[in-house]
């Protein structure tokens, strides 16, 4: 009994610091140690997925969402934020305006990487949504001032003459021709081309394909 106290006492100091720092570097490198998990916050883009084609979004919504992760440091450490995000499967949605509740089925992670989702803010979303239309629009361009005396205006020509538009019904059905850039022709004696860029009046119409059109403008002499 002797022998084993005296075993255990011989050098009991440098016994005991050993056992002490080997308590504290298995604290730190254990990999189910409480201080290998972290709590992050992210703040990730929110993707509308599955719109129908005859449907489409209006106005302004919460389009960042704030999510905070917990899981291993090493794999926190390494996640790079771009392969994160929040999507919402609106393939159902009906025209008006709804709140969508966004929980964890709606926050997309890696897989594998074991992390926990702790927290979601907002966790409610409004969302417009307008049943969409498209429609041909005449364009129309002004010409403005007079060509060089002597000379007139023959005619011009609008390449194309009509653009499709799309956008939410009330606007696309109150929208009668689209207005390009005034051109000036005054001074003129000879014929030009000119390229110009249109656009629509309303924030929920949009020009489906190019916005650039051509317009030849033929001068000659009286």
């Amino acid at each position: 009994m002797s022998y084993i106290r005296n075993l255990i006492l011989e050098n009991a100091f440098l016994k005991f610091a050993s056992l002490f720092f080997a308590i504290v570097l298995w604290f730190y490198i254990s990999p189910i140690s409480m201080r290998d998990t972290l709590e992050v916050n992210y703040v990730l883009p929110l993707e509308l997925k599955n719109i129908p084609e005859d449907m489409m979004v209006i106005g302004n919504f919460e389009d960042r969402i704030n999510v905070r992760l917990r899981g291993r440091q090493n794999v926190l450490r390494d996640l790079d934020p771009t392969q994160l995000s929040v999507s919402l499967d609106l393939s159902k949605v009906k025209a008006g305006g709804r709140f969508y509740a966004i929980d964890n089925s709606n926050i997309n992670i890696p897989h594998g990487t074991n992390m926990e989702v702790i927290r979601i803010d907002p966790k409610k979303i409004k969302i417009d949504v307008v049943n969409s239309v498209k429609k041909d629009v005449k364009v129309q361009i002004n010409i403005t001032g007079m060509p060089e005396p002597g000379y007139k205006l023959r005619r011009i020509s609008i390449n194309p003459p009509l653009v499709t538009v799309e956008g939410s019904e009330y606007e696309v059905t109150s929208l009668s021709v689209l207005k390009g850039p005034e051109i000036d022709i005054t001074g003129r004696k000879n014929s030009f081309t000119r390229e110009v860029k249109i656009d629509t009046p309303f924030h929920n119409v949009r020009v489906l394909g190019k916005r650039v059109i051509t317009v030849y403008v033929e001068i000659s002499k009286i």
